[in-house]
């Protein structure tokens, strides 16, 4: 069996005759141009091009570039649509279509003392994220467990905090964070089922959010243990001041 083009290239969507169609990007294609060079820089594993590490990098590549940027998930090359599952720690299980309304970054971060999916929309989700890691968010496999047709795997997300981080918090407020131009990165595990010819049917990932926005932060390490309440009408803010020596969390 040949290979999709999908399993050969980490672009490969970027580059086929359906990528330059009218309507096929949410907003124009995307650049990766600065999360490639920063992969090449900072990445741990080099794999071996053919192998399977090789080939489940650049299909899970490709599905994110699809599942983030294309509105409509029957453009999905990557999957097959009609069996399609996308869970995240074992909880609810949501269809292509579900996840192109609510997007990935909603329904991979919920709802924390840092993160409110429920306030947040999938557009200003891609935002707060883009603006806090200017140089880009780069993803590899760092270990494969298994094989098709269910494929398991230990993965890294890193990226460089160079920018604000702002977004609605669980109390209803806004969640500030200056940049601390630190490395951030993230691990965990997948377990992606995949038919005969290697479209995804079920994604399962495993991780801790909680990764992500302590090394944002830097501060208050009790807050995503602190249950935190504040009437909407007062739009709480939590102020973190890291330029000075004392770092202080306060609800205003």
């Amino acid at each position: 069996m040949s290979l999709p083009h999908y399993a050969l290239d980490c672009d490969a969507v970027l580059k086929d005759s359906m990528s330059n169609k009218d309507g096929v990007w949410r907003n124009g294609k995307p650049d990766y141009t600065k999360a490639r060079k920063l992969f090449e820089a900072h990445k741990s594993k080099s794999h071996s091009p053919g192998s399977l590490e090789f080939i489940v990098e650049n299909i899970i590549k490709n599905w994110e570039k699809e599942v983030s940027h294309k509105p409509n998930p029957s453009q999905w090359e990557t999957v097959d649509l009609a069996n399609y599952r996308f869970s995240c720690n074992g909880g609810q299980k949501y269809t292509g279509h579900e996840i192109s309304r609510q997007g990935t970054y909603n329904v991979l971060l919920g709802e924390t003392a840092y993160y409110n999916s429920k306030l947040i929309t999938f557009e200003e989700s891609h935002l707060a994220f883009k603006r806090t890691f200017g140089e880009g968010f780069a993803w590899e496999v760092i270990e494969l467990y298994s094989g098709p047709p269910t494929v398991s795997f230990k993965w890294r997300h890193f990226g460089r905090m160079t920018g604000l981080f702002s977004c609605s918090n669980q109390a209803g407020g806004i969640y500030k964070a200056d940049a601390t131009h630190n490395m951030v990165e993230l691990y965990g595990v997948c377990v992606v089922k995949v038919n005969e010819h290697l479209m995804i049917q079920d994604f399962q990932i495993f991780y801790d959010p909680n990764q992500l926005f302590t090394q944002l932060t830097e501060i208050c390490p009790y807050l995503p243990f602190a249950k935190i309440t504040a009437p909407p009408s007062h739009h709480a803010e939590l102020l973190l001041d890291i330029k000075t020596t004392t770092k202080v969390c306060t609800i205003t």
